[in-house]
């Protein structure tokens, strides 16, 4: 064995003691007969030799490279993932998914300077909210992107722009309309009303939307919340929408689907973000098909989401 042999068994040994055995380096220059400046290059030299390998077996690793792996396949500023919940609770994920999106919009919210932030609707959106500090901010504006009430009158239970004025003490814009209208002719007229218009330019001012994601199937929130009859979701279902953003219908591609639902929508078109941050926040595996969709479509800029999805859409593109 020569001396940059001995050399380098010596830093093994050394790097053994650090990183398995926990000894500190003074620890480990007592066993091994050097100074502790000697441990230190010893060290350096295993992790300049590839000696140390570092593996986290830890939920939040894995999460960190499926985040990598959207974001890189994507073109995403960013994409948070949020680990399953490890007692296994079904609302745990969504937690997690609500405190990581509460800690974006809170990066907008913090400025001094007057924002416009406009927000969607959904159980993921509403718990980001609530996830959310109280913060003095009245120079903000916040404003929704879907119609605040159903067909029946009822009000969107989901809604998160009045309560993010009532923690920041900013200014509300509701869009005074049904999510879809009950005839083409209605939804015109809606969209032609003076106040429709004043909440809608103020929402193409937004600098940044954060937005849930709709499943289309029966349990979908569309449907539950009386938004869309049983027929319209079977019309959804016919021609194969798997998601939806905003009320506007998905196809596998992430193409808006041409349909006589889509001709009712009273929701502000995507089409007014292609150029702004567009944040969705969603999670569970059975978002999955939506989320993947909008991201084919490139309709989305940020992700914020939980490992059962991540996994989804990592294995949806292989």
């Amino acid at each position: 064995m020569d001396k940059f042999e001995r050399k380098l068994d010596q830093a093994a040994r050394a790097a053994w003691l650090s990183y398995v055995g926990g000894h500190t380096q003074d620890e480990i220059a007592s066993q091994l007969g050097v100074s502790r400046p000697g441990v230190q290059r010893l060290l350096a030299l295993a992790r300049q030799e590839g000696l140390v390998k570092v593996h986290i077996d830890h939920p939040i690793a894995g999460c960190m490279a499926l985040s990598e792996a959207i974001a890189e396949r994507y073109g995403l500023e960013f994409c948070d993932v949020v680990p399953a919940d490890p007692e296994g609770a079904p609302d745990g994920s969504t937690r997690y998914l609500a405190v990581a999106a509460a800690e974006r919009l809170s990066y907008y919210l913090d400025r001094s300077e007057p924002l416009t932030l406009s927000l969607g609707t959904g159980r993921a959106v509403r718990a980001m909210v609530e996830a959310l500090s109280r913060i003095d901010r009245p120079q903000h504006r916040f404003v929704s992107l879907v119609g605040n009430v159903a067909r029946d009158g009822s009000s969107n239970r989901y809604d998160g722009v009045m309560l993010l004025a009532d923690k920041t003490g900013g200014e509300r814009f509701l869009l005074p309309a049904p999510v879809v209208a009950g005839t083409v002719e209605e939804s015109e007229a809606l969209c032609r009303q003076r106040l429709y218009q004043s909440v809608a330019e103020v929402a193409r001012e937004a600098e940044v939307a954060f937005i849930g994601v709709g499943r289309v199937d029966r349990q979908a929130t569309l449907f539950q919340d009386h938004f869309i009859s049983e027929a319209e979701l079977e019309e959804l279902l016919e021609r194969e929408a798997v998601g939806e953003l905003l009320g506007w219908p998905l196809s596998r591609n992430g193409e808006v689907i041409d349909c006589s639902i889509t001709r009712r929508v009273t929701s502000l078109p995507l089409t007014i973000f292609r150029d702004r941050p567009l944040v969705a926040v969603g999670g569970g595996r059975d978002k999955g098909p939506g989320l993947v969709a909008a991201l084919r479509g490139g309709w989305l800029k940020a992700l914020v989401t939980d490992e059962h999805a991540a996994r989804y859409i990592v294995e949806a593109d292989r």
